[in-house]
């Protein structure tokens, strides 16, 4: 007969740490890009739209996680369903 399959234990993740290293690498994207556009290197308009966007949406993603951790806590984040 086969076993059930097993839920694997939940893992705590700092939702801020992650959300600013990610905003950090767009920011970085973004110098780049505006260097090498202005350089006149690569024409890099559109891309630049896409990392100016990434920045945006993780500082978005950096303030919302911090508000949401001070006001619930990390320890009430969402369970796993039980296994049925």
């Amino acid at each position: 007969m086969p076993q059930q399959p097993t839920t694997p234990p939940q893992v705590t993740v700092n939702h801020p740490l992650l959300f600013g290293v990610g905003t950090g690498l767009w920011l970085a994207a973004l110098a780049l890009l505006a260097t090498l556009d202005l350089m006149g290197v690569y024409r890099a308009r559109v891309w630049l739209a896409v990392c100016a966007a990434g920045v945006a949406l993780g500082v978005v993603g950096v303030v919302y996680t911090k508000h949401s951790w001070r006001t619930r806590g990390p320890e009430e984040a969402p369970k796993a369903p039980p296994a049925a």
